[in-house]
């Protein structure tokens, strides 16, 4: 049985990003690509280089061999992480929504600067 690569990288991609509970736009952010990029990368319809696959991995934080495996490893969430995720997990989602927004919109010019 042949296996297709990209399908499964795609997979893998999609698998991590929605752990992480970002958007393709969030994702295209933190790595340097388009958000329909990341789409095609999901969708396993773009052949990507591996200095790609590595701007990718580093975004999600997971090694690159990470994304090539069937199963997705666990991501861990800093100290931080946790916290935010403790103050807003029984919230509405619409609550939910605008702390995301208010977290993003604070931190938008300190990404820019890098």
């Amino acid at each position: 049985m042949k296996i297709n690569i990209y399908a499964a990288l795609g997979t893998s991609v999609r698998g991590h990003r929605k752990r992480l509970n970002w958007s393709q736009e969030e994702l295209g952010d933190r790595a340097g690509l388009h958000p329909s990029y990341i789409g095609q990368i999901e969708r396993g319809t773009k052949k990507i280089s591996l200095a790609t696959l590595a701007k990718v991995s580093a975004a999600l934080m997971v090694k690159a061999a990470d994304l090539l495996e069937e199963k997705a490893p666990k991501v861990r969430t800093t100290t931080w992480e946790t916290r935010i995720i403790g103050i807003i997990r029984n919230k509405s989602s619409g609550i939910q929504k605008r702390t995301y927004l208010t977290i993003r919109a604070a931190l938008a010019p300190e990404r820019k600067r890098k």
